[in-house]
């Protein structure tokens, strides 16, 4: 299944960890709507942020100020576009985006990836110098 260009241009930022641990959290079913996170469950988005501090302060954000506002402070830590982030909030809270449709999606991505850094070793390899020994 081919990834579509926004969850390309929205997830394609976050880091392996990140990208895995929304992965199984998709699988089990552990994912927040309506919220950046709701207990243990975090929005799609939130997986992203680099620490626990950003999502604490996308929740207060959240509670404060309106869905654009936490959209831009999620996008600005992730180095995403704040529309993206914004056009997926609203589809995954609407629920026009569902978790096992998000699935396929990024487990495509992660195989993308898998295959990028096996491509990539096989060429480091080809160019290692090769080192003689003379005794």
């Amino acid at each position: 299944m081919p990834i579509t260009p926004n969850i390309h241009r929205l997830f394609g930022h976050f880091q392996n960890l990140n990208l895995l641990a929304l992965l199984a959290d998709l699988r089990s079913r552990r994912m927040a709507w309506q919220a950046w996170s709701s207990g243990d469950n975090l929005c799609p988005v939130a997986h992203g942020l680099p620490a626990g501090q950003h999502v604490r302060e996308l929740n207060i954000l959240g509670q404060i100020a309106d869905i654009e506002r936490g959209c831009d402070y999620a996008a600005r830590h992730l180095g995403a576009d704040p529309a993206t982030v914004y056009r997926f909030v609203r589809a995954w809270d609407d629920q026009l985006i569902g978790p096992d449709w998000l699935l396929r999606q990024l487990e495509e991505m992660w195989q993308e990836r898998l295959a990028d850094a096996v491509a990539m070793q096989e060429f480091l390899q080809e160019c290692a110098p090769v080192k003689v020994y003379v005794a």
